[in-house]
């Protein structure tokens, strides 16, 4: 992935979205062919040397065909980047998964390709972009201090009057926005909701160039209030809301506050095809990150929040000779006791490492949760450990199936700043899972549509 001047972009060539650093470019794509290697790993870590597919006979299309016949039960595949600089010294980047998990996959490298053909697809602009002036206007309500807006669930903005609300969409937009208004309250938090409404995207115009504009309305049919409450270790933050499901896409209905346990949800109304409580926060007791989704019943006004018993990390660390890791394994990652295997379905664990010879070793590894999960070798530079940079641990519960699997893979992967820097961040993968924002939203929704908890911690 990277940016590109549109001019120069091909038809036919897959557009994410626009370059947030220089607005004059987009975010493309071309085919990986070059510079990196598919491994083929024993449980224990080691490589299967026999089964390597090196970079030179990755063929032109960059399609690699895996046979999961040489993967040994128990065993891994590999992404592996060499990434060499001036000095001809490798660092390396690796992403793994285990042989359970092996499905057809699109994944990124961090290094430039140089001749191959652009990647199919179509331009998602009008899906990740959004317009400053985009709003709408709605009927003003007797008592209401705040409209809010919703485009999506991560789309959200709104105003404290029922005129020019700002709406996060692009111009035209192209589905409904939710509009939910709130009395006032006592604490400046908006919790009392009051009308609500899914507005036509026809409603929404440009601040900067309108004609006549026509006020929508809303209702206060059926409002129901309901209540909730979480498990006293356990903090929420900003990002956890009640969030509903209309026309196959997720809207944000209102926010929920830490010391407000109730929220009010329209019963019956049509419109909505799912109810969810989305929490988010923090831990206070063992420090892991969560995002937990349920499901909300209409028939039953109470929820309740909680997580499986976690410990923290401080002690998790990369053990030399794992006594009890499959086969002896040569390093592993010992999860002290931070978590119980049979509370989770699958585990992320990320390292970034310094070698003893000053190189960068990185590896996210996905597989069944492990007391201690062995790292896996490269076929470039012999694991040392110098100092180790970062150690990430993330776990998914829930009745896995290969859209949630793939969901929790595509989260880790900051694919704009890999194509802006061609670097990630905190809890994201060098190398990764990389997905249309289309079918981002497929896995999205197949999520909001379960009962489903992320887990995550950095040390």
């Amino acid at each position: 992935m990277h940016t590109l001047k549109e001019s120069d972009v091909k038809s036919g060539c897959i557009i994410y979205g626009t370059s947030e650093s220089d607005p004059s470019r987009v975010i493309t794509a071309s085919v990986a062919n070059a510079g990196y290697n598919v491994l083929f790993h024993n449980a224990d870590g080691s490589i299967i040397e026999e089964h390597t597919i090196p970079a030179i006979d990755v063929p032109s299309s960059g399609i690699v065909t895996i046979d999961s016949g040489f993967v040994p039960d128990d065993g891994y595949v590999s992404l592996e980047e060499v990434d060499s600089n001036l000095s001809g010294n490798p660092d390396v980047y690796m992403f793994s998964v285990e042989k359970d998990l092996l499905s057809h996959k699109v994944l990124n490298v961090r290094s430039a390709q140089t001749g191959s053909e652009c990647y199919k697809g179509k331009d998602y602009r009008s899906i990740s972009d959004t317009a400053d002036s985009a709003a709408l206007t709605v009927l003003q309500e007797s008592g209401v201090s705040y409209y809010q807006t919703s485009y999506s669930a991560d789309a959200v903005s709104g105003r404290e009057i029922a005129s020019h609300i700002p709406v996060l969409s692009p111009l035209p937009a192209a589905r409904d926005t939710l509009v939910t208004a709130f009395y006032t309250s006592n604490n400046d938090q908006h919790t009392d909701l009051a009308y609500y409404g899914f507005i036509e995207p026809s409603f929404v115009y440009d601040t900067e160039d309108y004609d006549e504009i026509v006020a929508a309305s809303l209702s206060n049919q059926d409002l129901m209030p309901m209540y909730w409450q979480s498990a006293a270790n356990l903090d929420l933050d900003e990002g956890s809301a009640i969030l509903a499901i209309h026309n196959n896409q997720s809207y944000q209905w209102q926010t929920l506050y830490h010391d407000v346990d109730e929220f009010t949800i329209a019963a019956n109304y049509n419109k909505v095809s799912h109810w969810l409580g989305l929490f988010s926060g923090i831990s206070n007791d063992s420090s892991w990150q969560f995002e937990s989704v349920m499901a909300i019943d209409e028939q039953d006004s109470h929820l309740e929040v909680s997580l499986p018993e976690l410990a923290p990390i401080i002690g998790v660390d990369i053990q030399q000779q794992c006594p009890t890791a499959l086969d002896n394994a040569k390093f592993c990652i010992d999860n002290a006791g931070s978590f119980s295997e049979e509370d989770f379905a699958l585990q992320r664990s990320h390292i970034k490492v310094l070698t003893n010879n000053n190189r960068a070793f990185y590896q996210s590894i996905y597989a069944q949760p492990k007391a201690q999960q062995p790292l896996l070798e490269s076929s470039a530079i012999e694991l040392s450990i110098q100092d180790l940079e970062g150690l990430e641990l993330a776990l998914i519960d829930s009745e896995l199936a290969s859209t949630q699997q793939d969901y929790f893979m595509a989260k880790y992967l900051d694919s704009r700043s890999i194509a802006e820097t061609g670097q990630g961040g905190t809890f994201s993968d060098a190398n990764g899972f990389i997905i249309t924002p289309d079918d981002y939203q497929d896995l999205y929704l197949d999520m909001l549509k379960s009962s489903t908890t992320v887990v995550q911690q950095a040390k």
